[in-house]
């Protein structure tokens, strides 16, 4: 009886079949391999064709959701695998993968994998366990092995989608199945060629599927970007989770008054060689009606005295020694006198025009609770990393953030909007994601709005906080903000009002 079926898209001249069917053939479980030939011109005389191990189907398919789709009719096995070019199997570790399926819950089975660059180099890649993340960039490796019954059940891959086929998939059955990582490599991932990797570039990017990781979807073609997104609020509105009510106003009356007009509110721990340049691209801006809160954490390499030393009363500092960011930023809000308050983070920088414009378009803007502006990546030096560009962010809107990892910078809120959802999440998003599930909150009943306009400059260097976060952390910090949104949104739908 045969149990797993592989599956083999033959693409071009040149690829690695046969090493391919040999890691297969030393599987110690019954199996069988299926090679759809898609080349447009095949030698008639090829030796695949005539192998007794393989059925060999000469068939080329529109996209790949008619691929997996054709394989799994023709599959005998129950479980499928559908194999890209270059990888091989690792057999020691495969026994975990039948193990995994003996649980009749288990649907989609992934596991880490070797990556072999073109000098030969192996590299362990381990992923993480599967915690019912929603977005796209998670990664479940190269390939993963399928309970045939459920693609069955649920009417296979969507052939209508060129780019999130098994994206798609997954959203439709993750909350009624198991989806299980194994803990050992299963195959190995050999990669042709060299890549070159910008280091400042590299730390941009938060952990995740794709080349550029978590942060991939910024470089999405349109096509790429539009078809995801319409999975995604596919899924949302099957969910119960997509929003389209008007969102509200943000009033005052008469007897809200303040001291100035904008509080900037600084975090800060050991950044001594950052704060006062960061400062003082402030004091050097068009607009004046503001203070800066600077809120230190503890710092021990001279921070204090340089914040001290800047002759300006506008300037403030809060020894605090707390126990996270979320909690810094809460003090210092807390201590605000301003209407609105301004993030800035003590390496990042503002420009000329930045409190201006932002005090200017709040004002015009009643129903916006929070707005954001486009920002550009420095180096320690001040200097734009080339490459990137201006970061725009423009995939965002209320639904969509649900998706992505965040809404970008500058971040400029109401102090009201930011007190009536108590503040930052101190207990679940200490140390990372208290933005991102700030964001996703006001979002659900103020507009987030986008300013056009490059208004914060962002410092990438070695010693860059979010750098220093374990990837797992970040990882599961944003998918338990968004878990927590999911379920905010259903009760909003539900009650029929916010």
């Amino acid at each position: 009886m045969v149990e797993f079926s592989f599956i083999i898209p033959f693409y071009e001249d040149g690829q690695l079949i046969d090493a391919q069917i040999k890691s297969i053939q030393t599987l110690p479980f019954e199996h069988e391999i299926i090679l759809f030939d898609e080349r447009n011109n095949p030698n008639e005389n090829d030796e695949l064709s005539s192998n007794p191990n393989i059925r060999y189907v000469r068939r080329s398919h529109r996209n790949r959701a008619a691929l997996f789709n054709d394989g799994s009719m023709l599959a005998a096995g129950s479980y499928i695998a559908i194999l890209p070019p270059d990888i091989e199997i690792i057999p020691t570790d495969w026994p975990s993968v039948k193990e995994s399926f003996l649980d009749n819950k288990t649907a989609v089975v992934y596991g880490d994998y070797i990556s072999i660059n073109f000098q030969q180099k192996e590299n362990t890649v381990k992923l993480w366990p599967f915690q019912n993340n929603i977005d796209e960039r998670f990664s479940l490796g190269f390939f993963r092995i399928y309970r045939k019954q459920t693609l069955l059940e649920n009417n296979g891959f969507d052939e209508h989608l060129f780019h999130s086929e098994e994206y798609d998939f997954r959203l439709r059955v993750q909350d009624t199945v198991k989806i299980m990582h194994i803990d050992k490599p299963l195959y190995k991932s050999i990669v042709r060629e060299t890549e070159e990797i910008d280091p400042a570039m590299s730390k941009l990017h938060a952990p995740g599927q794709g080349a550029k990781g978590g942060f991939s979807y910024l470089f999405y073609t349109q096509e790429m970007e539009r078809e995801i997104e319409f999975v995604f609020a596919e899924y949302l509105k099957r969910k119960g989770s997509y929003l389209s009510h008007r969102n509200e106003e943000i009033t005052y009356s008469a007897s809200e008054t303040f001291d100035c007009a904008v509080s900037i509110v600084i975090p800060i721990l050991n950044r001594k060689h950052f704060i006062k340049h960061t400062i003082q691209r402030v004091l050097n801006g068009t607009f004046s009606d503001f203070e800066i809160i600077v809120v230190d954490n503890g710092s021990t390499d001279g921070t204090q005295e340089e914040v001290l030393s800047i002759d300006d009363p506008r300037v403030k500092l809060i020894q605090h020694n707390g126990i996270c960011i979320a909690d810094a930023l809460n003090t210092g809000i807390r201590a605000a006198r301003g209407k609105y308050i301004s993030q800035l983070d003590s390496d990042d920088e503002y420009t000329e025009h930045t409190l201006e414009s932002m005090v200017n378009y709040m004002e015009s803007h009643p129903k916006c609770g929070l707005a954001i502006s486009y920002y550009d990546l420095i180096d320690i030096d001040s200097k734009p990393i080339a490459g990137m560009g201006i970061i725009k962010h423009l995939e965002y809107n209320r639904n969509n953030i649900l998706r992505v990892d965040g809404a970008g910078a500058l971040r400029f809120f109401h102090k009201k909007v930011l007190m009536e959802f108590g503040l930052y999440n101190e207990k679940d998003y200490g140390n990372f994601g208290e933005d991102y599930d700030m964001v996703l909150k006001i979002s659900e009943k103020y507009d987030v709005d986008r300013v056009h306009d490059v208004l914060y400059r962002y410092r990438r260097h070695d010693d860059n906080t979010d750098v220093q976060r374990p990837p797992a952390m970040k990882v599961y910090n944003k998918n338990n903000a968004r878990q927590d949104a999911l379920n905010r949104r259903m009760k909003l739908n539900k009650n029929g009002s916010i």
